[in-house]
């Protein structure tokens, strides 16, 4: 990892010459942008020329005749156009410039575009004239030179004289980018010759904060600067991630310190190991010429319960340790110590490098006599518990068997008194005895049921039977038992089911007639209807049986005594649920979902309370 602290010098020295390089860019810029560059003739700097010369077209020379002197001589004076070019040959922009062409023989100006010139006319003498005026914008009575006109302005100039032209931003003559020129033009009048090669520009650049060799110096460093300042802080990263995983390590360590009595780090191929959290006396007494292996294997022929030693020589053989933690991160065993009681042993894979063998682990001993202890207390109370609950069972099953035979004699003497009395009373006092009794052997039937099926004992016994016969039985019980408590029997039976089924109907008219037993309230009348549709697909159908109870006073019912719970019970071990709705407007139901499979798809037909002879 580089030196962070080297690396946090190399950004502060390359944060410093960025900000030199800044400083000397900055005042760089501000003195090149106040200089003032002279161009005399036709020289060039390299980065701005000026040429001024004649223009070479027919029509830009020409000739006024008879022009009359000063002394009264008639001569033929020559016109001619002068054009001035300027060039910016460099990169940076010519803010501002002004020409001075210096007269070398006598002439005379007449025009000038498109800027301003200042004429200083018979310089040197008291006769000189200096003005700054406009050749091609000009009031005759404001110019203060001596001169000539005749339709034409001349300007008489003489050696020494000098002409300064200022260039217009207007018609774009300043300023000027790098790479571009502008053009100037000057109509001079003169008898012999004209010389117009002494002439000096003064120009002023201006260079943007991005130009110039120093501003790519500064970017540099600025770069170089910001990219060790991600290096730094990449490097940071690193460094506070390695040393956090350090700390987290330690922190490890430590709280595995809390947990073991003892932590050794083995060296697999030498067998070394190296103290982490020891006994100093048992670390003093531990002889260091011998390996792990042999250290491990003295530890448990000497401690361990001779029932635990075989297995525990073999956990502890380090040679076969690498292959048994392969694909794994610790292995653990426990044995019982003939000093300490219950101790557990665990190796923890270390430092597992892909594609090489593992050569670190982390053996740990704890002593877990107290928690052995706690297991086999816990383990007593669940197996006590256990042994109440089957005594329960069994005295609650005794007590139903018992009921049983009584029940089922009751339930046949009072069928043969309908049968065979014609007394009308008496059979009414029959025929409640009947219910009475057939619904008293129902749920201790299904009290034995509910037990024998979550304790796993029985299983629900598919046999044929007949649908429409389940539901008469079920009505010759549920009919007379609502009818006593105030409540009227309807039903919604769908015609299309099948009537040959095959399945566990004892069973179902256990849950039917426990599930009408528990949904009538006993301080309520109203309406009970017991309803039943289903779904058939090839050779199987899905039944939805429901219980629904409507009350005259609109109260909602809370049907959930003990019937239902021998019913939830029943539905359980038939892989069925109890389900219950309430509704606000003044009924609850509860129903299940079940599924038996069709012997012969003959419907059932209609189903009223009379076809059921209850």
């Amino acid at each position: 990892m580089i030196d962070q602290n080297r690396l946090r010098r190399f950004s502060i020295t390359l944060f410093i010459l960025t900000l030199v390089m800044l400083v000397i860019h900055m005042e760089s810029l501000i003195r090149f942008n106040r200089h003032e560059f002279h161009i005399h003739g036709n020289d060039s700097n390299g980065m701005v020329q000026m040429e001024i010369d004649a223009r070479a077209d027919s029509t830009s020379s020409w000739l006024k005749r008879e022009f009359e002197m000063d002394d009264g001589q008639r001569v033929d004076l020559t016109g001619q156009t002068i054009d001035g070019t300027l060039r910016n040959q460099s990169s940076d922009t010519l803010q501002d410039w002004e020409l001075r062409i210096n007269i070398v023989g006598d002439c005379y100006i007449n025009q000038a575009w498109n800027g301003e010139v200042e004429i200083h006319q018979f310089t040197g003498t008291d006769r000189e004239k200096v003005q700054r005026m406009n050749l091609q914008d000009y009031q005759l009575e404001d110019v203060t030179f001596e001169y000539r006109y005749d339709g034409d302005l001349l300007i008489p100039l003489q050696a020494g004289d000098y002409v300064i032209y200022y260039p217009s931003t207007r018609f774009s003559e300043m300023p000027i980018k790098g790479g571009d020129d502008v053009k100037i033009g000057v109509i001079f009048y003169y008898l012999d010759a004209l010389d117009l090669s002494d002439y000096d520009v003064v120009i002023h650049f201006h260079r943007l904060f991005t130009q110039g060799f120093t501003f790519y110096a500064f970017v540099v460093l600025a770069v170089l600067w910001v990219l060790s300042m991600v290096v730094n802080g990449a490097g940071t990263l690193a460094y506070r991630r390695a040393m956090k995983d350090m700390e987290l390590r330690k922190a490890g360590i430590f709280s595995m310190s809390d947990i073991y009595d003892l932590i050794y780090i083995i060296h697999l191929p030498t067998g070394e190991m190296t103290p982490v959290s020891v006994d100093e006396k048992l670390e003093r007494e531990r002889p260091k010429n011998k390996t792990a292996k042999e250290l491990l294997t003295n530890l448990i022929m000497r401690d361990a319960d001779e029932k635990y030693r075989d297995r525990m020589l073999e956990f502890v053989d380090t040679d076969t340790l690498a292959d048994r933690l392969q694909g794994r991160n610790s292995i653990a065993s426990e044995f019982k110590s003939l000093r300490y009681g219950w101790c557990s042993l665990r190796f923890y894979a270390m430092d597992r490098v892909e594609g090489k063998p593992l050569e670190n682990v982390v053996f740990t001993v704890q002593n877990i006599n107290d928690e052995k202890q706690e297991q086999e207390a816990v383990i007593q109370r669940i197996e006590e518990a256990e042994s109440i609950n089957e005594a329960k069972v069994a005295f609650m099953d005794s007590i139903a068997d018992d009921l049983q035979r009584p029940l089922e004699k009751l339930v046949m003497l009072n069928g043969q008194i309908l049968s065979e009395s014609r007394d009308e009373s008496i059979r009414r006092y029959a025929r409640s005895a009947y219910g009475a009794s057939s619904r008293v052997l129902l749920l201790t039937e299904g009290i034995m049921d509910g037990f024998d099926i979550e304790s796993g004992k029985t299983r629900p016994a598919a046999k044929p039977y007949s649908l429409r016969g389940l539901l008469t039985d079920t009505l010759h019980i549920v009919v007379p038992l609502a009818e006593e408590n105030g409540f009227s029997v309807a039903l919604d039976i769908s015609q299309a089911l099948p009537d040959q089924l095959s399945g566990d109907s004892r069973l179902l008219r256990e849950v039917l007639v426990n599930m009408v037993s528990g949904s009538l309230p006993a301080t309520d009348r109203g309406r009970v209807q017991l309803a039943l549709y289903g779904k058939a697909v090839d050779d199987r159908i899905h039944l939805l049986f429901s219980v629904r109870v409507y009350l005259d006073s609109h109260r909602v019912s809370e049907a959930s005594g003990l019937n239902h719970r021998v019913v939830a019970a029943l539905l359980t071990g038939m892989g069925s649920e109890l389900k219950s709705v309430r509704s606000p407007a003044g009924h609850s139901e509860v129903y299940f979902e079940i599924e038996q499979r069709v012997l012969d798809p003959a419907p059932i037909g209609a189903l009223t309370i009379d076809d059921a002879g209850a």
